[in-house]
């Protein structure tokens, strides 16, 4: 039987054999697999597997799939749900046992955060998440933001940050999400707003409740909070 041969041109490469390509397709959904075991058993591919699979035809890419379909095959640790997809994504769901028992969640985590409720644990006693605490007339003693990171460089607009916030007469730690290093509060500034306490034990600031207003008196308008 004559040899068949697949082209990667992309690659710089003239040609491969059938059964080299076939075998390296097979090899990278193993590494794949080890990496990444709920993404694989998911259904997702590896980007380069999947492009070097597109190549194949029909009859060997039957003869991959047997191979793939064997990868994992004795992993007890992962359930999936052959017959549940992901409601959002379309991949498969997987079995997981989590804080309040039993339920699915997408095998695409975290890229798809998507859950369903498990057949034996169908409602679950969820706890009451704690009301956000009012404050009100609180005057900015410290404002610690990050402009430069570890590195040296200058920390970038887009970049996720947490900024500290400290207040007159008050010892809690208060810290406000944000992104990039330029500064949202100074000294002097009074504010109001609702925070809620975090794992951690500091009180995180919903900035879409922030109302503040400056040493003389005037409100500082949300849109131009980042001023300075």
């Amino acid at each position: 039987m004559e040899e068949k041969y697949y082209e990667f041109r992309h690659w710089g490469m003239n040609k491969h054999s059938a059964k080299w390509t076939k075998d390296y397709i097979v090899d990278l959904q193993k590494s794949f697999y080890h990496e990444k075991p709920q993404k694989f058993l998911g259904g997702y591919w590896s980007p380069t597997a999947k492009r070097l699979y597109g190549l194949l035809d029909e009859e060997d890419r039957v003869e991959v799939d047997k191979k793939i379909s064997l990868i994992g095959s004795d992993r007890e640790s992962i359930k999936i749900n052959d017959e549940l997809d992901c409601p959002k994504c379309g991949y498969k769901m997987v079995e997981k046992d989590g804080k309040y028992g039993l339920f699915y969640s997408c095998s695409q985590f975290p890229s798809c955060w998507s859950s369903m409720p498990h057949p034996d644990n169908p409602n679950p006693k969820f706890e009451k998440k704690p009301e956000p605490i009012e404050k009100s007339d609180m005057v900015v003693s410290n404002y610690y933001s990050y402009h430069t990171k570890f590195n040296g460089k200058k920390v970038k607009s887009g970049t996720p940050t947490t900024h500290e916030v400290s207040f007159e007469g008050d010892h809690k730690n208060y810290i406000i999400k944000t992104h990039g290093g330029r500064q949202h509060l100074y000294v002097g500034d009074k504010c109001n707003f609702s925070c809620k306490k975090n794992w951690e034990g500091d009180y995180v600031i919903n900035r879409k409740t922030l109302t503040a207003w400056d040493r003389k008196g005037n409100q500082i308008p949300g849109k131009y909070r980042n001023r300075g």
